[in-house]
Order: structure tokens, then sequence, then C-alpha cells
């Protein structure tokens, strides 16, 4: 085989074994995020289930940030276009 089909075969091998790598990392380090759960066998109720309780937490937030504006900050935002 001619030499740059040598390079290009070899460039490929380790551009994959590179996106294995990082794709093994990012996995492990989920998995750490994650392995506070004991049997990782949630179900499907109980992730929606957090997932409101994230999205109700967010609002809330939201709403008590909106409770401490002045008036002159409301009225700025209800004047822009």
């Amino acid at each position: 085989m001619k030499k740059p089909i040598k390079i290009a075969i070899v460039s490929v091998i380790i551009v994959a074994v590179v996106i294995s790598a990082l794709a093994g990392i990012v996995h492990l380090r989920l998995s750490a995020i994650e392995g506070n759960e004991e049997n990782n066998q949630e179900s499907a109720e109980q992730k929606l289930r957090e997932i409101g309780e994230t999205l109700t937490n967010q609002n809330v937030t939201h709403d008590e940030s909106e409770e401490n504006e002045s008036t002159e900050q409301r009225e700025k935002e209800n004047s822009q276009p």
C-alpha cells in the first residue's frame, strides 16, 4: 500500500480510539453523579416526579425573583418591545 493510505488508516483508528475513550470517561462521570441511587432501577413515574419537582423548583425561584423587583424594573421590562 501507499504511504498516504497507511497514514489515513492509522489516523482513523487513532480518532476512533480517542472518541471511545472520551465516551467512556463521560459515561463514568455521569454514572458517578447518578451513583447516589442505590439500585438504579427507577420507574418512569419516579423519573417524571423528579423532573416535575425540578421544574416546579425553578418556577418558584423565578416567581420569587419577580416579587423582589422594584416597580421601576417592572416598568422597564413592560416598555421593552
